[in-house]
């Protein structure tokens, strides 16, 4: 199955490179990136070397797209995937909720929007529960501040990170309008959303805590048929430490699962 990858940055670089050292019955045949230069540098290694494709010839092309743009590329990356009837595997809980409409007339066009678990855990519980009634979600989101400094919130607001010497909650609200105002960092909270109650009834607190030295999800789900929570403690990536490494294995492990003879998981 022919792979084409929409940017390059820390989590397409790693996913590009996991195909290119093998994925069964996976190839990758292209990449679309703002940035063509630095997509030449990162496959200089590659066994097999991708071509660089505009967006539009990249869906031609492909059997099946991997988001890992910025949220703002999310809606043109859906559009050519709709009208060239290729399925898109993304990371962007985000801008899924920002084009939610579009994203449901996918199954019109005879394809699919797959939202990779990303940097969470636990999703399939939700996704079981929510076939029941659950009474509510909290997602509590801890991050070391230089993972969350240069967020547009942050910015916004003014929030100084830079001398904490405690805990500090910088944001409190709905996972609706944690995805707005932290599209890059907590998409977690988007996808936990689209899994359970909705993203309008998940409640979300971000945190800064200069304690830390890994991003820290914890979920807690109160339901009639279950209740429980789930915590991770992802390890950063060097190159972004806004990013956890199991983001990009989670794109991973979902095309595996494309393909697979068992599939485990909902």
């Amino acid at each position: 199955m022919k792979v084409g990858i929409v940017g390059f940055g820390t989590i397409g670089f790693e996913v590009g490179k996991r195909i290119d050292q093998g994925v069964e019955d996976f190839s990758l045949i292209g990449i679309s990136s703002r940035t063509k230069i630095n997509v030449l540098k990162k496959i200089s290694s590659f066994k097999i070397k991708p071509e660089v494709f505009s967006l539009e010839d990249l869906c031609k092309k492909s059997d099946v797209i991997i988001d890992c743009a910025p949220k703002d590329a999310f809606k043109e990356i859906l559009q050519n995937c709709l009208k060239n009837q290729k399925k898109i595997i993304t990371i962007s809980g985000s801008g899924i909720l920002q084009n939610f409409k579009t994203v449901l007339s996918a199954n019109q066009f005879n394809t699919q929007v797959i939202l990779a678990s990303g940097a969470i855990l636990g999703l399939d519980g939700l996704r079981a529960a929510s076939e029941g009634k659950i009474f509510s979600v909290k997602m509590i989101t801890k991050k070391p501040p230089n993972a969350l400094k240069f967020s547009k919130y942050v910015i916004e607001n003014k929030i100084s990170l830079a001398k904490l010497s405690k805990s500090k909650m910088i944001f409190k609200g709905s996972a609706t309008e944690g995805a707005k105002a932290f599209p890059a960092n907590v998409n977690v909270a988007a996808a936990v959303g689209l899994a359970g109650i909705g993203p309008d009834k998940t409640n979300l607190e971000i945190w800064a805590d200069p304690k830390l030295s890994r991003n820290t999800h914890k979920v807690v789900v109160k339901s009639d048929s279950a209740d429980f929570e789930i915590k991770i403690k992802n390890v950063q990536s060097k190159e972004n430490p806004g990013t956890g490494k199991i983001t990009a294995l989670s794109v991973i492990a979902c095309l595996r699962g494309r393909v697979s003879s068992l599939k485990t998981g909902t």
